[in-house]
């Protein structure tokens, strides 16, 4: 019944549940250790061709045309812009660094752990089609933009759903983080496992954060 007469906040408390449950977090490391064991193998590669021409005999939906601009979500630079911005209004509002610290070391630490990832795996980029699409210099499993946007807009809905509860953060963090996973693919800058890499590293920097900001500044678990 009452997902009938709130099905906006019953979905939102959902996604809510779904990302920051213990056995989720457990699930998603546990995953990216088998992924990261056998992307090389046939069945991922052919998961990684099917996705890839998919992504380029597609039609050319205003999500698709508009790839590039919904990637700017997913930028570093972009996160640092918006996780400053974030910290420094509440720092405002609250007088108290309770918020900020966490706010800062989930941005840290999720592009941090990406880059050591990164050097660990040293997967090259994928091979493009189009000349439009412009090279990226690093490497590419997991996934930078998906992980770090999982992991900081989903901890800007845990903190900003304490304070603003009739917003229905969660769900607009899945949102932007779906246009960022669709952008990764339909560009072609990743590989599908480096997107599903990235997811499941996400939620793992997800909840670390978490336990930083509940363990560290409030005092609790």
């Amino acid at each position: 019944m009452y997902f009938l007469l709130h099905p906006i906040s019953s979905i939102n408390h959902l996604v809510a549940r779904i990302v920051t449950d213990q056995l989720s977090v457990l699930a998603s490391l546990i995953f990216f250790i088998f992924l990261s064991l056998n992307y090389k193998k046939p069945f991922w590669q052919k998961a990684d061709d099917d996705i890839k021409l998919w992504s380029n005999e597609s039609k050319d939906s205003f999500l698709k045309k508009r790839s590039e601009d919904f990637a700017l979500f997913g930028n570093a630079i972009f996160h640092i812009l918006f996780s400053v911005v974030l910290a420094i209004l509440f720092f405002i509002v609250k007088h108290s660094t309770s918020e900020v610290f966490p706010i800062l070391f989930v941005l840290i630490f999720s592009w941090g752990l990406n880059r050591l990832t990164k050097l660990i795996y040293k997967r090259e980029r994928p091979e493009y089609s189009s000349n439009v699409v412009k090279r990226r210099l690093s490497y590419c499993f997991p996934s930078g933009h998906v992980m770090a946007s999982i992991s900081i807009y989903f901890f800007s809905a845990v903190i900003l759903q304490n304070h603003i509860s009739f917003i229905p953060w969660y769900l607009i963090a899945l949102l932007v983080s779906y246009f960022v996973i669709m952008s990764r693919i339909y560009l072609n800058h990743h590989y599908f496992t480096d997107v599903l890499g990235g997811i499941a590293m996400g939620i793992f920097c997800l909840n670390i954060s978490i336990w930083f900001y509940f363990f560290f500044v409030i005092g609790q678990i």
